[in-house]
């Protein structure tokens, strides 16, 4: 292989990422997928679903998954900051109703599942936590 097809290979599997994250986008934009920020457009009650999913180099691999019900804005801000910190939270994906997050399905038990197939299970208060982290350094 000469070094030509070498540089015509690396830009064709960049562009091959760049294909595969649009459609991860666009996925999470069809579920209703917005940021933390955003979530102030929902429709209040509503049951809601936070994830994030980070990854660097030295510090590991951290997902975590929050879901619950809540009254407002700034309830559900205070719910996904004071279980994923400030940090995490900035990243985070927020949809306005119970799922399974795409890159969450692991943090998901079955509990939680039958919760989600039926929210009409839920009288009064839902609130569900779980995070992940490995450390690779």
């Amino acid at each position: 292989m000469n070094k030509e097809s070498r540089s015509d290979l690396s830009v064709d599997a960049h562009a091959l990422s760049d294909i595969i994250d649009a459609t991860a986008r666009r996925r999470r934009e069809d579920l209703g997928c917005v940021s933390l920020a955003e979530a102030e457009g929902f429709d209040y009650p509503t049951f809601f679903t936070a994830a994030f999913n980070y990854f660097a180099t030295g510090e590991g691999h951290t997902m975590g998954v929050v879901m619950g019900y809540a009254h407002s804005a700034t309830q559900l801000n205070e719910n996904v900051v004071e279980d994923f910190g400030a940090y995490h939270s900035a990243g985070a994906e927020i949809w306005p109703q119970l799922l399974i997050p795409p890159e969450g399905k692991s943090l998901i038990p079955d509990l939680i599942r039958t919760v989600i197939s039926d929210p009409s299970q839920v009288i009064g208060n839902f609130h569900f936590f779980s995070t992940y982290h490995l450390n690779q350094s």
